[in-house]
Protein backbone atom coordinates (compact mmCIF):
# COMPACT_ATOMS: atom_id res chain seq x y z
CA UNK A 1 0.00 0.00 0.00
CA UNK A 2 2.84 2.24 0.79
CA UNK A 3 4.35 1.69 -2.00
CA UNK A 4 1.91 2.17 -4.15
CA UNK A 5 1.07 5.65 -2.55
CA UNK A 6 4.68 6.53 -3.28
CA UNK A 7 4.49 5.47 -6.96
CA UNK A 8 1.57 7.72 -7.04
CA UNK A 9 3.14 10.78 -5.23
CA UNK A 10 5.98 10.51 -7.74
CA UNK A 11 3.65 10.44 -10.66
CA UNK A 12 2.16 13.60 -9.64
CA UNK A 13 5.23 15.82 -8.27
CA UNK A 14 8.35 16.44 -11.10
CA UNK A 15 11.69 16.68 -9.62
CA UNK A 16 11.61 20.37 -11.50
CA UNK A 17 8.38 22.28 -10.99
CA UNK A 18 7.67 22.76 -13.93
CA UNK A 19 6.75 26.94 -13.21
CA UNK A 20 10.70 26.94 -13.04
CA UNK A 21 10.81 25.43 -16.94
CA UNK A 22 7.77 28.77 -17.51
CA UNK A 23 10.53 31.07 -15.87
CA UNK A 24 13.36 29.72 -18.13
CA UNK A 25 11.16 30.18 -21.83
CA UNK A 26 10.01 33.31 -20.13
CA UNK A 27 13.53 34.71 -19.43
CA UNK A 28 14.76 33.91 -23.18
CA UNK A 29 12.00 35.52 -24.33
CA UNK A 30 12.40 38.60 -22.02
CA UNK A 31 15.95 38.89 -23.42
CA UNK A 32 15.23 39.13 -26.64
CA UNK A 33 12.50 41.59 -26.29
CA UNK A 34 15.37 43.64 -24.03
CA UNK A 35 18.38 42.79 -26.59
CA UNK A 36 16.37 43.59 -29.84
CA UNK A 37 14.18 46.72 -28.50
CA UNK A 38 13.96 47.68 -24.60
CA UNK A 39 18.17 48.16 -24.57
CA UNK A 40 19.17 47.09 -28.12
CA UNK A 41 17.57 49.49 -30.19
CA UNK A 42 19.25 52.56 -28.56
CA UNK A 43 22.28 51.12 -30.93
CA UNK A 44 20.28 52.34 -33.60
CA UNK A 45 19.36 55.82 -32.70
CA UNK A 46 22.40 57.63 -34.08
CA UNK A 47 22.63 55.60 -37.46
CA UNK A 48 19.27 55.95 -38.01
CA UNK A 49 19.40 59.40 -37.12
CA UNK A 50 22.19 60.49 -39.49
CA UNK A 51 20.55 58.10 -42.75
CA UNK A 52 17.54 59.46 -42.50
CA UNK A 53 18.65 63.29 -41.71
CA UNK A 54 16.56 63.37 -38.87
CA UNK A 55 17.14 65.10 -35.06
CA UNK A 56 17.41 62.86 -31.63
CA UNK A 57 14.12 64.63 -30.60
CA UNK A 58 12.21 63.12 -33.75
CA UNK A 59 13.12 59.34 -33.01
CA UNK A 60 12.57 60.33 -29.14
CA UNK A 61 9.22 61.30 -30.43
CA UNK A 62 8.53 57.77 -31.92
CA UNK A 63 9.49 56.03 -28.92
CA UNK A 64 6.76 58.65 -26.88
CA UNK A 65 4.22 57.43 -29.44
CA UNK A 66 5.02 54.04 -29.03
CA UNK A 67 4.55 54.48 -25.16
CA UNK A 68 1.58 56.12 -25.32
CA UNK A 69 0.20 53.26 -27.82
CA UNK A 70 1.41 50.56 -24.90
CA UNK A 71 -0.83 53.02 -22.34
CA UNK A 72 -3.79 52.69 -24.12
CA UNK A 73 -3.40 49.42 -25.32
CA UNK A 74 -2.47 47.96 -21.76
CA UNK A 75 -6.15 47.77 -20.44
CA UNK A 76 -7.01 45.59 -23.39
CA UNK A 77 -3.77 43.11 -23.34
CA UNK A 78 -4.42 42.66 -19.80
CA UNK A 79 -7.71 41.26 -20.33
CA UNK A 80 -6.97 39.37 -23.60
CA UNK A 81 -3.92 37.52 -21.23
CA UNK A 82 -6.62 37.05 -18.01
CA UNK A 83 -8.87 35.75 -21.06
CA UNK A 84 -7.21 34.03 -23.30
CA UNK A 85 -3.75 33.10 -21.80
CA UNK A 86 0.04 34.62 -21.25
CA UNK A 87 0.77 31.89 -24.28
CA UNK A 88 -1.86 33.33 -26.90
CA UNK A 89 -0.37 36.79 -26.21
CA UNK A 90 2.96 35.84 -26.77
CA UNK A 91 2.37 34.36 -30.02
CA UNK A 92 0.95 37.46 -30.99
CA UNK A 93 4.04 40.01 -29.82
CA UNK A 94 6.26 37.63 -31.21
CA UNK A 95 5.11 37.60 -34.68
CA UNK A 96 4.11 41.42 -34.50
CA UNK A 97 7.60 42.64 -33.39
CA UNK A 98 9.53 40.32 -35.20
CA UNK A 99 7.37 41.03 -38.58
CA UNK A 100 8.05 44.89 -37.25
CA UNK A 101 12.02 44.69 -37.38
CA UNK A 102 11.71 43.00 -40.80
CA UNK A 103 9.84 46.04 -42.29
CA UNK A 104 11.91 48.71 -40.87
CA UNK A 105 15.13 47.10 -42.82
CA UNK A 106 13.39 48.64 -45.78
CA UNK A 107 12.03 51.95 -44.16
CA UNK A 108 12.95 54.78 -46.43
CA UNK A 109 11.69 57.85 -44.47
CA UNK A 110 10.59 59.28 -41.22
CA UNK A 111 6.68 58.76 -41.62
CA UNK A 112 7.35 54.43 -42.49
CA UNK A 113 9.75 54.58 -39.72
CA UNK A 114 7.22 56.17 -36.84
CA UNK A 115 4.18 53.96 -38.36
CA UNK A 116 6.41 50.58 -38.12
CA UNK A 117 7.63 51.30 -35.03
CA UNK A 118 4.12 52.21 -33.29
CA UNK A 119 1.92 49.80 -35.35
CA UNK A 120 4.18 46.71 -35.44
CA UNK A 121 6.91 47.15 -32.58
CA UNK A 122 5.17 49.01 -29.91
CA UNK A 123 2.91 46.88 -30.00
CA UNK A 124 4.08 43.70 -30.61
CA UNK A 125 6.85 44.14 -27.31
CA UNK A 126 3.79 45.91 -25.85
CA UNK A 127 1.08 43.25 -26.31
CA UNK A 128 3.58 39.69 -25.51
CA UNK A 129 6.93 39.50 -23.60
CA UNK A 130 6.45 40.45 -20.07
CA UNK A 131 3.16 41.37 -20.23
CA UNK A 132 2.33 37.59 -20.68
CA UNK A 133 5.03 36.18 -19.07
CA UNK A 134 5.04 37.93 -15.78
CA UNK A 135 1.09 36.82 -15.49
CA UNK A 136 2.48 33.52 -16.11
CA UNK A 137 4.95 33.23 -13.33
CA UNK A 138 2.23 35.05 -11.11
CA UNK A 139 0.15 32.33 -11.54
CA UNK A 140 2.82 29.10 -10.73
CA UNK A 141 4.80 31.25 -7.59
CA UNK A 142 3.48 33.00 -4.72
CA UNK A 143 6.40 31.64 -1.56
CA UNK A 144 8.81 32.03 -4.35
CA UNK A 145 7.17 35.22 -6.36
CA UNK A 146 9.92 37.41 -5.81
CA UNK A 147 12.88 35.26 -6.58
CA UNK A 148 10.66 33.84 -10.23
CA UNK A 149 10.13 37.27 -11.13
CA UNK A 150 13.72 38.39 -10.70
CA UNK A 151 15.00 35.38 -12.33
CA UNK A 152 12.76 36.15 -15.62
CA UNK A 153 13.90 39.76 -15.48
CA UNK A 154 17.29 38.80 -15.78
CA UNK A 155 16.34 38.44 -19.09
CA UNK A 156 16.74 43.18 -18.89
CA UNK A 157 20.37 42.15 -18.49
CA UNK A 158 21.02 39.22 -20.66
CA UNK A 159 18.99 41.01 -23.65
CA UNK A 160 21.51 44.37 -22.98
CA UNK A 161 24.53 41.66 -23.34
CA UNK A 162 23.20 41.53 -27.29
CA UNK A 163 23.85 45.41 -27.65
CA UNK A 164 27.58 44.73 -28.62
CA UNK A 165 26.91 42.25 -31.07
CA UNK A 166 24.41 44.47 -32.18
CA UNK A 167 26.60 47.50 -32.34
CA UNK A 168 29.30 45.21 -34.20
CA UNK A 169 26.80 43.70 -36.71
CA UNK A 170 25.81 47.78 -36.96
CA UNK A 171 29.54 48.99 -38.02
CA UNK A 172 29.91 45.95 -40.04
CA UNK A 173 27.20 45.42 -41.89
CA UNK A 174 24.82 48.66 -41.25
CA UNK A 175 21.71 48.84 -39.57
CA UNK A 176 19.68 47.31 -42.14
CA UNK A 177 20.64 44.16 -42.37
CA UNK A 178 20.68 44.36 -38.58
CA UNK A 179 17.24 44.48 -37.94
CA UNK A 180 16.17 42.65 -40.05
CA UNK A 181 18.27 39.55 -38.58
CA UNK A 182 16.89 40.73 -34.98
CA UNK A 183 13.02 40.13 -36.77
CA UNK A 184 14.14 36.73 -37.94
CA UNK A 185 15.60 35.88 -34.69
CA UNK A 186 12.40 36.71 -32.85
CA UNK A 187 9.96 35.05 -35.22
CA UNK A 188 12.64 31.70 -34.53
CA UNK A 189 13.08 32.08 -31.39
CA UNK A 190 10.13 33.06 -29.34
CA UNK A 191 7.35 31.68 -30.91
CA UNK A 192 8.60 27.78 -30.08
CA UNK A 193 9.35 29.45 -26.15
CA UNK A 194 5.64 30.09 -26.45
CA UNK A 195 4.35 26.51 -26.34
CA UNK A 196 6.00 26.00 -22.70
CA UNK A 197 3.84 28.24 -21.58
CA UNK A 198 1.13 27.17 -19.38
CA UNK A 199 -1.78 29.07 -17.80
CA UNK A 200 -1.81 27.77 -14.27
CA UNK A 201 -0.13 25.05 -11.85
CA UNK A 202 -3.82 23.60 -11.41
CA UNK A 203 -4.26 22.63 -15.16
CA UNK A 204 -1.36 19.99 -13.86
CA UNK A 205 -2.71 19.13 -10.51
CA UNK A 206 -0.43 21.31 -8.38
CA UNK A 207 -0.16 24.49 -6.61
CA UNK A 208 1.89 27.80 -7.18
CA UNK A 209 5.78 26.76 -5.70
CA UNK A 210 4.84 22.66 -6.92
CA UNK A 211 2.67 22.20 -3.91
CA UNK A 212 0.72 19.02 -4.01
CA UNK A 213 -3.20 19.65 -3.34
CA UNK A 214 -4.67 17.59 -0.51
CA UNK A 215 -6.84 15.07 -1.04
CA UNK A 216 -9.75 16.26 -3.20
CA UNK A 217 -12.11 14.43 -0.63
CA UNK A 218 -11.24 17.29 1.50
CA UNK A 219 -12.87 19.85 -0.19
CA UNK A 220 -11.05 23.41 -0.89
CA UNK A 221 -11.38 24.56 2.51
CA UNK A 222 -9.54 22.18 4.18
CA UNK A 223 -6.72 22.81 1.52
CA UNK A 224 -6.80 26.37 2.41
CA UNK A 225 -7.14 25.90 5.78
CA UNK A 226 -3.43 24.13 5.76
CA UNK A 227 -1.93 26.94 4.90
CA UNK A 228 -3.51 29.44 7.39
CA UNK A 229 0.17 28.94 9.80
CA UNK A 230 1.85 30.39 6.23
CA UNK A 231 0.77 33.85 6.72
CA UNK A 232 -1.75 35.74 4.48
CA UNK A 233 -0.07 35.93 1.07
CA UNK A 234 -0.10 32.15 0.81
CA UNK A 235 -3.61 32.18 1.27
CA UNK A 236 -6.04 32.19 -1.51
CA UNK A 237 -7.57 35.46 -1.35
CA UNK A 238 -7.48 37.18 -4.96
CA UNK A 239 -9.08 40.56 -5.51
CA UNK A 240 -10.77 41.43 -8.25
CA UNK A 241 -9.59 44.13 -10.45
CA UNK A 242 -12.81 46.27 -9.16
CA UNK A 243 -12.12 45.40 -5.69
CA UNK A 244 -8.29 45.89 -6.02
CA UNK A 245 -8.95 49.61 -7.56
CA UNK A 246 -10.24 50.82 -4.88
CA UNK A 247 -7.41 50.80 -2.88
CA UNK A 248 -5.41 53.14 -2.02
CA UNK A 249 -2.19 51.17 -2.20
CA UNK A 250 -2.93 50.22 -6.08
CA UNK A 251 -2.53 54.16 -6.74
CA UNK A 252 0.18 54.24 -4.96
CA UNK A 253 2.05 51.59 -6.67
CA UNK A 254 0.96 53.04 -9.83
CA UNK A 255 2.77 56.23 -9.74
CA UNK A 256 5.75 55.05 -7.99
CA UNK A 257 6.16 52.61 -11.14
CA UNK A 258 5.21 54.98 -13.26
CA UNK A 259 8.30 57.36 -12.13
CA UNK A 260 10.71 54.77 -12.00
CA UNK A 261 9.48 54.04 -15.58
CA UNK A 262 10.16 57.83 -16.10
CA UNK A 263 13.71 57.15 -16.04
CA UNK A 264 13.91 53.80 -17.26
CA UNK A 265 12.18 54.50 -20.53
CA UNK A 266 14.53 57.54 -21.22
CA UNK A 267 17.88 55.39 -19.94
CA UNK A 268 16.99 52.62 -22.15
CA UNK A 269 16.13 54.35 -25.06
CA UNK A 270 18.70 56.72 -24.88
CA UNK A 271 21.59 55.55 -23.00
CA UNK A 272 24.00 54.86 -26.11
CA UNK A 273 23.35 58.33 -26.80
CA UNK A 274 23.92 59.78 -23.31
CA UNK A 275 27.03 57.24 -22.81
CA UNK A 276 28.70 58.69 -26.46
CA UNK A 277 27.95 62.37 -25.16
CA UNK A 278 29.25 61.66 -21.42
CA UNK A 279 32.50 60.05 -23.54
CA UNK A 280 33.24 63.23 -25.50
CA UNK A 281 34.82 64.58 -22.58
CA UNK A 282 37.82 62.07 -23.02
CA UNK A 283 37.32 61.16 -27.06
CA UNK A 284 36.11 64.04 -28.61
CA UNK A 285 34.12 63.37 -31.89
CA UNK A 286 35.77 59.80 -32.35
CA UNK A 287 32.01 58.43 -33.29
CA UNK A 288 32.72 55.00 -34.19
CA UNK A 289 35.01 54.13 -31.36
CA UNK A 290 31.85 56.13 -29.13
CA UNK A 291 29.09 53.73 -30.26
CA UNK A 292 31.61 50.35 -29.17
CA UNK A 293 32.41 52.06 -26.09
CA UNK A 294 28.65 52.86 -25.46
CA UNK A 295 27.53 49.48 -26.35
CA UNK A 296 30.35 47.78 -23.93
CA UNK A 297 28.63 50.12 -21.15
CA UNK A 298 25.50 48.88 -22.42
CA UNK A 299 27.04 45.29 -21.64
CA UNK A 300 28.17 46.40 -18.46
CA UNK A 301 24.56 47.48 -17.40
CA UNK A 302 23.33 43.93 -18.16
CA UNK A 303 25.82 42.40 -16.02
CA UNK A 304 25.17 44.60 -13.13
CA UNK A 305 21.20 43.64 -13.41
CA UNK A 306 22.05 40.13 -14.78
CA UNK A 307 24.37 40.12 -10.87
CA UNK A 308 21.65 41.87 -9.14
CA UNK A 309 18.66 40.50 -10.00
CA UNK A 310 18.12 37.02 -8.26
CA UNK A 311 20.42 38.88 -4.76
CA UNK A 312 17.06 41.65 -5.21
CA UNK A 313 14.60 38.81 -5.34
CA UNK A 314 15.63 36.48 -2.81
CA UNK A 315 15.77 39.69 -0.37
CA UNK A 316 12.49 40.08 -1.22
CA UNK A 317 11.22 36.94 -0.85
CA UNK A 318 13.34 36.25 2.72
CA UNK A 319 13.56 39.34 4.89
CA UNK A 320 10.70 38.28 6.51
CA UNK A 321 7.37 36.21 6.71
CA UNK A 322 5.71 39.86 5.35
CA UNK A 323 7.28 39.69 2.34
CA UNK A 324 5.42 42.39 0.57
CA UNK A 325 6.84 44.58 3.42
CA UNK A 326 10.28 43.67 2.30
CA UNK A 327 9.74 44.08 -1.68
CA UNK A 328 8.33 47.55 -1.08
CA UNK A 329 11.33 48.81 1.05
CA UNK A 330 13.63 47.35 -0.54
CA UNK A 331 11.91 48.67 -4.15
CA UNK A 332 12.65 52.32 -2.37
CA UNK A 333 16.32 51.60 -1.54
CA UNK A 334 16.98 50.58 -5.10
CA UNK A 335 15.36 53.77 -6.38
CA UNK A 336 17.78 56.04 -4.49
CA UNK A 337 20.50 54.44 -5.44
CA UNK A 338 18.93 54.44 -9.17
CA UNK A 339 19.12 58.56 -7.76
CA UNK A 340 22.95 58.68 -7.42
CA UNK A 341 23.87 57.02 -10.24
CA UNK A 342 23.13 59.53 -12.72
CA UNK A 343 25.27 62.06 -10.48
CA UNK A 344 27.81 60.12 -11.48
CA UNK A 345 27.38 61.85 -15.68
CA UNK A 346 26.62 65.03 -14.69
CA UNK A 347 30.35 66.63 -15.20
CA UNK A 348 30.66 64.88 -18.66
CA UNK A 349 34.56 63.92 -17.65
CA UNK A 350 34.34 60.91 -20.23
CA UNK A 351 36.44 59.52 -17.09
CA UNK A 352 35.74 55.23 -17.26
CA UNK A 353 35.54 54.91 -13.75
CA UNK A 354 32.50 56.71 -13.56
CA UNK A 355 30.97 55.29 -16.29
CA UNK A 356 31.13 52.07 -14.83
CA UNK A 357 30.21 53.34 -11.23
CA UNK A 358 27.13 54.36 -13.27
CA UNK A 359 26.37 51.45 -15.12
CA UNK A 360 27.16 48.98 -11.77
CA UNK A 361 24.48 51.59 -9.74
CA UNK A 362 22.04 52.01 -12.18
CA UNK A 363 21.88 48.10 -12.78
CA UNK A 364 21.23 47.71 -9.32
CA UNK A 365 18.03 50.19 -9.32
CA UNK A 366 16.83 48.27 -12.38
CA UNK A 367 17.17 45.01 -10.40
CA UNK A 368 13.60 46.70 -8.79
CA UNK A 369 11.60 45.69 -11.64
CA UNK A 370 11.13 42.57 -11.00
CA UNK A 371 9.71 43.65 -7.55
CA UNK A 372 7.48 45.46 -8.70
CA UNK A 373 5.04 42.90 -10.35
CA UNK A 374 5.98 40.62 -7.27
CA UNK A 375 4.59 43.16 -4.76
CA UNK A 376 1.72 43.25 -7.16
CA UNK A 377 0.89 39.93 -6.84
CA UNK A 378 1.31 39.62 -2.92
CA UNK A 379 -0.89 42.67 -2.70
CA UNK A 380 -3.70 41.20 -4.97
CA UNK A 381 -3.34 37.74 -6.13
CA UNK A 382 -3.42 35.48 -9.33
CA UNK A 383 -6.84 35.84 -10.90
CA UNK A 384 -7.01 39.35 -12.11
CA UNK A 385 -3.44 39.83 -11.77
CA UNK A 386 -2.56 40.81 -15.89
CA UNK A 387 -5.90 42.89 -16.03
CA UNK A 388 -4.61 45.20 -13.69
CA UNK A 389 -0.79 45.12 -14.46
CA UNK A 390 -2.92 46.08 -17.86
CA UNK A 391 -4.84 49.16 -16.10
CA UNK A 392 -1.19 50.09 -14.64
CA UNK A 393 -0.22 50.79 -18.37
CA UNK A 394 -2.31 53.61 -18.95
CA UNK A 395 -1.12 56.04 -16.24
CA UNK A 396 2.03 54.71 -16.16
CA UNK A 397 2.46 55.68 -19.59
CA UNK A 398 1.19 58.74 -19.87
CA UNK A 399 3.65 59.60 -17.21
CA UNK A 400 6.69 58.03 -18.73
CA UNK A 401 6.28 58.34 -22.30
CA UNK A 402 7.12 61.58 -23.13
CA UNK A 403 10.95 60.98 -21.74
CA UNK A 404 13.05 60.03 -24.47
CA UNK A 405 11.15 63.30 -26.35
CA UNK A 406 12.28 65.75 -23.79
CA UNK A 407 16.03 64.20 -22.98
CA UNK A 408 15.73 64.77 -27.28
CA UNK A 409 14.93 67.92 -27.27
CA UNK A 410 17.15 69.31 -24.46
CA UNK A 411 20.32 67.48 -26.57
CA UNK A 412 19.12 69.32 -29.52
CA UNK A 413 19.11 72.99 -27.97
CA UNK A 414 21.89 72.52 -25.42
CA UNK A 415 23.90 70.10 -26.86
CA UNK A 416 23.87 68.43 -23.15
CA UNK A 417 22.10 65.84 -21.34
CA UNK A 418 22.96 67.67 -18.06
CA UNK A 419 19.76 69.16 -17.81
CA UNK A 420 18.06 65.91 -18.30
CA UNK A 421 19.66 63.99 -15.84
CA UNK A 422 19.26 65.96 -13.24
CA UNK A 423 15.29 65.84 -13.18
CA UNK A 424 15.74 61.92 -14.04
CA UNK A 425 17.17 61.53 -10.86
CA UNK A 426 14.30 63.40 -9.04
CA UNK A 427 11.90 61.40 -10.04
CA UNK A 428 13.90 58.41 -9.10
CA UNK A 429 13.53 60.16 -5.46
CA UNK A 430 9.42 60.40 -5.90
CA UNK A 431 9.45 56.74 -7.21
CA UNK A 432 11.53 55.65 -3.82
CA UNK A 433 8.84 57.63 -1.54
CA UNK A 434 5.70 56.44 -3.56
CA UNK A 435 7.10 52.63 -3.09
CA UNK A 436 8.12 52.96 1.10
CA UNK A 437 4.68 54.67 1.82
CA UNK A 438 2.21 51.82 0.10
CA UNK A 439 0.01 50.29 2.57
CA UNK A 440 -1.64 46.75 3.06
CA UNK A 441 -4.99 47.10 1.43
CA UNK A 442 -7.63 46.46 3.21
CA UNK A 443 -9.58 43.28 2.58
CA UNK A 444 -13.10 43.90 1.15
CA UNK A 445 -15.75 42.25 3.02
CA UNK A 446 -15.77 39.46 0.82
CA UNK A 447 -12.57 38.29 1.63
CA UNK A 448 -12.61 39.38 5.19
CA UNK A 449 -15.65 36.41 5.18
CA UNK A 450 -13.29 33.87 3.26
CA UNK A 451 -10.57 34.52 5.65
CA UNK A 452 -12.61 33.91 8.93
CA UNK A 453 -13.97 30.93 7.41
CA UNK A 454 -10.79 29.49 6.93
CA UNK A 455 -9.26 30.57 10.42
CA UNK A 456 -12.32 28.73 11.80
CA UNK A 457 -12.04 25.49 10.53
Amino acid sequence: MTSNLDDNLSQKTPRIFYGWWIVLASLVADAMKHGTFNRGFTVYVVPIRAELGISTAAIGFADSLGRLAGGVQGPLVGYLTDRFGPRAMLIFGGVMSGVGFICLAFSKSYLSFVLIFLGMLSVGFRSGYNNASAAAVNNWFRRRRGLAMSIVSMGNGLGGLMAPITAWLVVAVGWRPAVFMSGVAIIFIVLPLAVVIKRTPETIGLLPDGDVPADASQGDTNVLANNVQRGRNEIELDFTAKEAMKTPSYWLLIIATAFRNTVHSGMTFMLAPVVIWFLQGSLGDNQSLSIKLSAVFVGVVAVSVIVFGPIIGLWGDRWSRSHYINKKKLSAMCMIVGAVSLLFLLDQSGNVWQLTAFAVTIGFAESANSLNWALMGDLYGRSAFATLRGWQHLPDQLISMWTSAWMGLIYDYTGSYYWALIPLSVCYLVAAAGYWIIPVPKLPQRLRNRLNEISEV
